[in-house]
């Protein structure tokens, strides 16, 4: 395995100077009296961020963010399950990664485990390399309905099922909110990232009232602090690419592939990847249509507020699914909110009495 060397943020001083002037020189919108957070973010939200951004937010932070609060609770020896090594990556272009140059980790086997892109990545792997990744982990899972050519046992237990659940119709339901009313970013970043991101690159106050939105709306009633809402924004407003690079994986996995590979945002790098690696360029609609091999169990948790969840059955069509978890609390950001949930739910897959026990040869976490 490649020798790992640490990495040390460091913003300079100049790029600190710059977002403070900037937002010392913000101009805010009015909005409509008592809209609360019908039409988006609060204005007095907004305000009260921007001061504390400006006044008291020295931001220094020592290690990317989302897998933090789960790397403890999965590398430290307990009697509560295994233990694991962990890469946590930051995907290309997002925070301070840079593009992808070369493949891999230099592990024969993996247990991988993702929500969000994270687990559109997991799925993806299954189907180019289903012989190194031994077992997947999602916590957040969109899916196509069990169409009848695709999976007609699904289709017919669907059909039996009707009238669903009212837990199963409360599913529907949020994920029907979301398609409705809470999609328009993804149709703006998978269609036009360029044009958004001018605002997102030159505004620190548009960049945090676009993620902030999400970070509210998504999570389960989460208290977030101030510095947590900041710190997540500041990674993307300081990051090695800019904010927009983040924002064109939309683009790059909803768009048909491209003569010279133009749906790849730097540089020609993943599609020399996928040559070499004698693969094909797959998009997002087929990764979620598309069942891995039999060979690669999968574990499913889904979360109470979770912006898509359909009922837990339909997640058979991914593939081997050997675990099924429904969670009262938690939501999009489940590792997060929740990791102590999350973790006790990887664990369980991958304990000695867990359905994936032993999925990396020589190597049970014990």
């Amino acid at each position: 395995m490649t020798s790992v060397t640490a990495y040390n943020i460091a913003v300079p001083d100049e790029q600190l100077q710059q977002l403070r002037q900037k937002l010392d020189h913000t101009t805010f919108p009015n909005e409509l009296d008592a809209s609360g957070w019908d039409m988006g973010v609060p204005l007095l939200e907004i305000k009260r961020l921007v001061d504390g951004w400006r006044e008291k937010f020295d931001w220094r932070p020592g290690s990317f963010l989302e897998a933090t609060k789960l790397i403890p609770l999965l590398t430290k020896s307990n009697r509560d399950g295994p233990v694991f090594d962990v890469v946590a990556p930051s995907l290309p272009n997002f925070g301070f990664s840079q593009g992808v140059k070369k493949r891999g980790f230099g592990l024969a086997q993996a247990v991988i485990q993702g929500g969000d892109w994270g687990s559109m990545i997991a799925r993806t792997m299954s189907q180019y390399y289903p012989q190194h990744t031994r077992a997947i982990h999602l916590n957040f899972i969109p899916v196509m309905p069990p169409y009848p050519w695709r999976s007609p046992y699904l289709f017919i237990k669907s059909l039996l099922c009707v009238p669903f659940s009212a837990k199963d119709r409360g599913y529907i339901a949020r994920t029907f909110e979301y398609f409705t009313r809470g999609n328009a970013y993804m149709k703006q970043q998978e269609t036009r990232p360029q044009t958004l991101g001018y605002g997102l690159h030159d505004s620190p106050v548009g960049l945090l009232a676009w993620i902030y939105d999400k970070m509210r709306t998504w999570s389960d009633k989460y208290p977030w602090t101030d510095e947590e809402i900041l710190t997540w924004v500041s990674v993307y407003y300081f990051s090695t690419a800019g904010p927009v690079a983040s924002t064109r994986i939309y683009y790059e996995a909803s768009a048909p592939k491209r003569a010279g590979g133009a749906y790849v945002s730097e540089d020609s790098a993943q599609e020399d990847l996928l040559e070499e690696a004698d693969l094909n360029y797959m998009s997002l609609e087929q990764i979620l249509a598309a069942r891995a091999p039999q060979s690669v169990r999968f574990a499913v948790a889904q979360f109470r507020e979770e912006i898509i969840m359909w009922p837990i059955a339909w997640y058979r069509s991914i593939g081997d699914v050997v675990q099924e978890t429904e969670y009262d609390h938690g939501g999009h950001f489940a590792a997060w909110e929740v990791p102590d949930l999350l973790v006790s739910d990887i664990k369980r897959f991958l304990g000695n009495n867990g359905p994936a026990y032993g999925a990396v040869a020589g190597r049970d976490g014990y």
